[in-house]
């Protein structure tokens, strides 16, 4: 059992000292208010996107968070476009279905990197700062669209209303 340990030891010692890292990274980027996720790089896979390549399709199973490194996304359902420096793909990984609530394709030659479901929640179950943080990328998100809903519906009653009311 002795044994056992000794030879665990420096494996645990490297996870540890990873996890404070990442921890680091995690707080140092909150409190600059800097969601863009460049910390989340060592864990991710870069790849390099043509303009017009869809990366994912609403409906589809959430497999990857994304970062885009360069280039702009567009998200065709909404019609907003997305620059450089920012995560997208997680709220898909906290729906019950998994799946892609908008489709997101390239509108020009983009790099893009990406982490896997198992990575990322490897990472969110055994660092709460990091947890955290994509909680509370995914809440901005989530209020960002209910504000986007509600103009939209503004303007939708704004638009019925008669004239003279």
């Amino acid at each position: 059992m002795m044994l056992l340990h000794g030879a665990l030891l420096p494996i645990n010692i490297w996870r540890t000292a990873e996890m404070v890292r990442l921890t680091r990274r995690v707080t140092a980027a909150a409190a600059e208010n800097d969601l863009s996720g460049v910390w989340l790089r060592p864990y991710m896979r870069s790849a390099r996107m043509k303009a017009g390549r869809v990366l994912f399709r609403k409906g589809d199973a959430a497999r990857h968070l994304y970062f885009l490194a360069s280039g702009q996304i567009e998200f065709v359902e909404i019609g907003e476009m997305m620059e450089a420096g920012r995560l997208f793909g997680e709220i898909a990984f906290f729906a019950p279905d998994k799946q892609r609530t908008l489709t997101a394709r390239c509108t020009m030659d983009s790099t893009v990197l990406r982490i896997d479901e198992a990575t990322f929640q490897q990472l969110y179950f055994q660092n709460p700062a990091f947890g955290f943080e994509i909680v509370n990328l995914v809440a901005g998100r989530l209020l960002a669209d209910r504000g986007r809903l509600e103009r939209q519906l503004a303007a939708i009653r704004a638009s019925e209303s008669p004239a003279g009311a």
